[in-house]
């Protein structure tokens, strides 16, 4: 395995902000607060330069809210395709694995400077070791939630974990997932091959992400006891960005007016409307999935902030 030397180290104000703002977070959903848990951001990390302008967007808006800025640096993949900045930071097959560490890693800093909080998907957890300090939330998606060693590893860490029903939608694999995370396990970390007793995670969320169908209507969350996430992207906006509107729209009524576990929504956006092909070289568009644009970002986040001071 491949050592990483003189990686940037946090600073004590940005450990103590972090641990801080996690258990703000971590009490929402422990008390079921009424209170949304905001994760917006583009689909994948691709360009870091047009990544900062949409953050400094986000800041000039100046409302009264907590955001938590989705830093995906991994893309899952059903089959091929590009796996992300991690993976080829420079999109040319060149595969700098190591550039992207210290890139990736001093992006977060920078983030957490601008007084965000972050939240990645945990595909493979090698990597994730190298940042976990610095990340709040930590999303287990659709293709991985069922990996035993996924929960293993989540089990013992501090951040919360955003758990997506699986590609089939089955939502009993969700409580699976809950129940090996919550307790106690014995496995071999893969640093140095030590010997971990992990002493279990008691604060994460279903993410709901949809199916065949959609899975945010009342009928179905009215059932679920734990905290929910609602991912207006993916299946419940059929994948067309511009649904990821009335996805809000909904989960906002039920927020405000029925009694339920609805802790948060998740967001696809970027600074324009829509995606690109990888190989295209529009500016601050998509190369992975569609994301609505900061525009409409703009309109919901006044929205929430309207909701958050009734």
């Amino acid at each position: 395995m491949f050592k990483i030397i003189n990686i940037k180290r946090l600073k004590k104000d940005l450990i103590n902000y972090n641990k801080i703002n996690i258990k703000f977070f971590k009490e929402i959903i422990k008390n079921n607060y009424k209170k949304i848990i905001i994760i917006l951001g583009p689909c994948s990390l691709s360009n870091i330069k047009e990544f900062i302008f949409y953050l400094n967007n986000i800041k000039k808006i100046n409302l009264n809210l907590k955001y938590i800025i989705r830093i995906y640096y991994e893309k899952p993949r059903s089959n091929i395709g590009w796996k992300g900045y991690i993976y080829d930071p420079y999109i040319d097959n060149s595969n700098s694995v190591i550039d992207s560490f210290y890139i990736i890693r001093k992006l977060m800093i920078k983030i957490l400077n601008l007084k965000f909080h972050l939240a990645t998907e945990c595909l493979n957890f090698y990597f994730l070791n190298f940042f976990i300090d610095c990340i709040s939330w930590v999303c287990i998606g659709a293709r991985t939630m069922n990996s035993q060693l996924h929960r293993e590893y989540c089990s013992n860490i501090n951040s919360i974990i955003g758990i997506k029903n699986d590609l089939s939608g089955k939502l009993s694999f969700l409580n699976d997932f809950k129940i090996s995370l919550i307790n106690k396990h014995f496995y071999i970390c893969f640093d140095f091959y030590k010997k971990k007793f992990s002493k279990g995670n008691k604060n994460f969320q279903f993410v709901l992400r949809g199916e065949n169908l959609p899975n945010f209507n009342y009928s179905i969350i009215k059932k679920i006891k734990e905290s929910i996430i609602i991912d207006c992207s993916h299946s419940n906006s059929f994948k067309k960005s511009i649904f990821q509107i009335f996805v809000f729209e909904n989960i906002y009524n039920q927020f405000k007016y029925y009694k339920n576990n609805i802790n948060g929504i998740m967001l696809e956006s970027y600074i324009n409307f829509g995606n690109q092909n990888i190989f295209n070289k529009f500016k601050n568009l998509s190369i992975t999935d569609s994301c609505i644009s900061f525009y409409l970002l703009k309109i919901i986040l006044f929205k929430l902030n309207e909701f958050n001071n009734d």
